[in-house]
């Protein structure tokens, strides 16, 4: 005989474990200080390449302009725009990156509450019904 509940409790975790396991492992291997710190310098890295590239392709779309300020030795005035430039790309994106997965983590943490919560569940039902084998076994 199939114990439905236990059934349903089963189908759960597996669907846990197919979509959302893999991406909710980290939350339960790292602390959030140091899973949102990973991300942050992952995000350090990914932001400066990409930085990079909006700055090359910018420098490519205005040549002109960028040849004139080298020729009129306003590459001070140039280097100090890119540099505060670059910080303030680097505060925004750092700030989402953090907020981002603040909520990242909190939610994967609930998901892998409510997962160990039914895997408890059946793990129960599967205790209650050795018991109560072992019961019937012993009025035999």
């Amino acid at each position: 005989m199939v114990n439905e509940e236990r059934l349903r409790h089963m189908i759960k975790l597996a669907q846990f474990d197919e979509n959302d396991g893999k991406r909710c492992k980290p939350m339960t291997q790292y602390a959030r200080r140091d899973y949102v710190a990973l991300q942050m310098l992952i995000s350090f890295v990914t932001g400066t390449i990409s930085y990079g590239l909006i700055l090359g392709l910018w420098m490519l779309s205005s040549i002109d302009r960028v040849f004139e300020m080298i020729n009129t030795m306003e590459i001070r005035t140039m280097v100090m725009l890119l540099v505060l430039s670059y910080l303030a790309f680097l505060v925004f994106y750092l700030g989402a990156t953090y907020i981002v997965f603040q909520i990242k983590y909190t939610d994967g943490r609930r998901k892998v509450k409510q997962y160990y919560a039914s895997l408890k569940k059946v793990n129960q039902m599967y205790e209650r019904e050795d018991r109560l084998k072992t019961d019937n076994t012993e009025w035999e």
